[in-house]
């Protein structure tokens, strides 16, 4: 009798186990777009900060490259190898596509791109 308690109770343990991995498998798309979103938000406010002070009011650069783009670059190497975590993957292609996107904006706003007409 005890040892059918034990085994009822094993199976117990083990499926409640087998439910949480199941829903944190099931979550983890949820959780990976809002890693990026937060990824990329707290990027966009990085580079509008490193710009506004380092580069003051201007991009900042070192030479002819901005500093963002050269971050946005740095921060898109972890998803090429993080191919087993979606959620660190998700949000560093956010925020170096953020800060790349943001750099080229920048780019052409200080270039003096003509402002035309719809």
């Amino acid at each position: 009798m005890a040892s059918s308690l034990l085994k009822r109770a094993a199976e117990t343990i083990k499926r409640s186990k087998d439910r949480t991995i199941k829903a944190a498998r099931e979550n983890q798309h949820t959780t990976a777009l809002v890693a990026s979103g937060i990824a990329g938000t707290g990027t966009a406010v990085a580079a509008a900060f490193a710009d506004q002070k380092m580069g003051e009011g201007k991009q900042w650069k070192v030479g002819p490259v901005p500093v963002v783009a050269i971050g946005g670059a740095a921060m898109l190497v972890p998803a090429f190898f993080t191919r087993k975590m979606p959620i660190v993957q998700a949000a560093s292609v956010a925020a170096g596509m953020t800060a790349l996107n943001i750099a080229a904006y920048r780019y052409l706003v200080e270039e003096g791109i003509e402002a035309g007409s719809p």
